[in-house]
């Protein structure tokens, strides 16, 4: 159910030093919201439910909240909270510390994966740990606001495995938000930069970095993200390549496919709105320009995606559905 709260216990060395120190099975803990997990690895990203994949030791449960605590508005509002965080970087001197026996300082400003899931509990007044600062996966399995569902895994199919192993541009798109943010965090060491909307600040405060930053978002994939999209996933932009893809489930997909589409657009055109006013507010800086440049780019591959989609609807006699972006 939305709002989830699944907990994992890995098998490589970091994961079972955090398991020695909080006497748990768990190490990991992360939020579930319909199509995607979000969670606090080396940034605070979203990912596809399908791309994880766990050896038959690893230990899985899902923690729901119970039915006297949950109600739609809290479930909205707090995943509307936890995706404010996303592109966030990790608190990685407190996992040190933490996996060291050492005490634990956290970083207020940085994300740790039990407390990003407490943090966002906690601001719908729901206090899940003692202390969300502090808590480790095993306070969260603990927590008497939730209950345990155990039994939550099933035997992955070897094509489950190739989809969880292929191409993921999301991925890509996070590694290169980290890159960027830990150069230039290299680039202005007492700012402490760690997500780009407080780059976004920053930028406003000292118009004169505008030009350093964008340099520095250069040296990664950033700017050709929505290129890269295009080459690796081709059956998005052809409808003969789509109905292969899918072959019966076409239709299912090509929703889908509209569904996100429609909101990739609108919030992208949200995004250049703000640029724009920004331009006129702050500066005419070519950090602004490029990035309404990339946000134009991502758009009009969305409504590629859409006509596509739209055509292989129109193929299998659904009524095609129109879009005023979409013109």
């Amino acid at each position: 159910m939305p709002g989830d709260i699944i907990l994992v216990g890995y098998n490589d060395k970091r994961s079972r030093e955090i398991q020695k120190r909080t006497k748990s099975q768990f190490s990991h803990a992360m939020l579930y919201w319909y199509d995607s997990i979000l969670h606090a690895s080396s940034i605070v990203i979203t990912k596809n439910p399908s791309r994880i994949l766990l050896e038959e030791d690893e230990a899985a449960c899902i923690m729901r909240l119970k039915d006297e605590y949950r109600n739609d508005w809290r479930i909205r509002d707090l995943i509307t909270y936890a995706r404010t965080f996303v592109g966030t970087l990790y608190d990685t001197k407190a996992l040190i510390a933490m996996k060291n026996g050492k005490k634990v300082v956290p970083n207020e400003n940085r994300q740790m994966c039990a407390k990003y899931v407490a943090q966002c509990y906690d601001y719908v007044c729901l206090d899940l740990v003692e202390n969300y600062e502090l808590c480790s996966p095993e306070d969260i399995h603990k927590s008497k606001l939730l209950y345990s569902i155990d039994n939550i895994l099933l035997e992955a199919t070897q094509e489950d495995i190739d989809f969880a192993k292929s191409y993921d541009v999301t991925q890509v798109q996070f590694e290169s938000i980290y890159k960027f943010l830990i150069s230039l965090n290299r680039k202005f060491p007492k700012e402490d930069i760690v997500s780009l909307n407080q780059l976004e600040a920053f930028i406003e405060a000292n118009p004169s970095n505008g030009d350093c930053a964008l340099e520095l978002m250069r040296q990664t994939d950033y700017f050709d993200l929505w290129r890269l999209e295009k080459e690796h996933c081709q059956y998005l932009y052809d409808v003969e390549a789509f109905k292969n893809k899918w072959k019966g489930d076409s239709v299912n997909q090509a929703l889908g496919v509209i569904d996100s589409s429609k909101r990739i657009i609108k919030d992208k055109q949200g995004d250049i709105q703000i640029y724009e006013k920004k331009r006129r507010e702050v500066g005419d800086m070519e950090y602004y320009r490029q990035m309404i440049d990339l946000k134009l780019n991502i758009v009009e591959a969305a409504k590629q995606r859409i006509k596509v989609a739209e055509q292989v609807l129109a193929e299998e006699g659904v009524v095609k559905i129109k879009y005023p972006w979409c013109q």
